[in-house]
């Protein structure tokens, strides 16, 4: 699944991802794989960039052609947000507290996982428990408040949410092992160069976990995808898809499935 500030939280001060592109998909990396191996004539220089500076011609392709991959995908979650009568932020909310499961999950989890301000967050989850379909409950130890999925907020997951899985896993299904890996290894590259060339820049501080810790996670969602991609039934399920039943579809492993590096924007 896509995350990313909404338009009800893009202004919103204390927000824990920037409203712009943050990481890479596998379409960005189909992009970035076309054009790492385009004709040597593509690196002539091509139009400039935003900021008035002349780059390869490549280069401006991918560029203009990853910001549309951007936007049309947000606009596919959106759409369906839409469709289901849900707001873009309840329906991220309500994604990330169904994956959790049992176990629950607390605010500031889904403001990292689902890149939603926590004011957002905050007043989105306090609507969600007026209407019956989120349960605050005391979580072990320190950990505070965690949400909790209602009879009736589950009975909406089943409808809303759990169609979305499915569909985002049946088009992982059109991509053979070697796509899908390379896919991750583009996006996990991507986003890594990212990262460098954004500490590069005065003043901006990064946040986001260092690279060993994100090469071990894309690493394990490179199997969880495969597995999940191949209807493996043996995949462990989180706890959230288990009470749903429909063995041998799979589950995604923990996170949107649509962005490898669990990017969002």
């Amino acid at each position: 699944m896509r995350k990313g500030n909404t338009a009800s939280d893009a202004n919103e001060a204390n927000g824990t991802c920037a409203p712009g592109k943050v990481g890479a998909n596998m379409a960005d990396a189909a992009v970035s794989s076309g054009s790492a191996n385009a004709a040597s004539s593509a690196d002539a220089e091509g139009p400039s960039c935003p900021t008035g500076v002349s780059v390869p011609g490549n280069i401006a392709r991918a560029y203009e052609a990853l910001d549309s991959f951007w936007r049309e995908q947000n606009q596919l979650y959106r759409d369906v947000a839409t469709s289901f009568g849900i707001s873009e932020s309840a329906f991220s909310i309500l994604y990330a507290i169904f994956l959790a499961g049992e176990k629950g999950i607390s605010q500031r989890d889904i403001c990292v996982q689902m890149c939603i301000g926590k004011q957002t967050v905050n007043s989105s989850i306090h609507k969600l428990e007026r209407e019956g379909v989120v349960v605050l409950k005391s979580g072990p130890g320190r950990r505070g408040l965690l949400a909790h999925l209602t009879p009736v907020g589950l009975e909406l997951a089943e409808r809303t949410i759990v169609p979305m899985i499915e569909a985002e896993l049946a088009a992982l299904r059109e991509f053979d092992d070697g796509e899908l890996e390379l896919a991750l290894l583009l996006g996990r590259r991507y986003t890594d160069a990212l990262r460098s060339h954004f500490a590069d820049i005065p003043g901006v501080h990064l946040t986001l976990q260092n690279n060993k810790a994100a090469l071990l996670d894309g690493e394990a969602a490179l199997r969880g995808v495969k597995a999940a991609a191949q209807g493996d039934a043996s995949t462990p399920r989180n706890d959230g898809a288990a009470k749903r039943g429909g063995e041998g579809k799979g589950a995604p492993p923990g996170g949107c499935l649509s962005s490898p590096n669990k990017k969002v924007r």
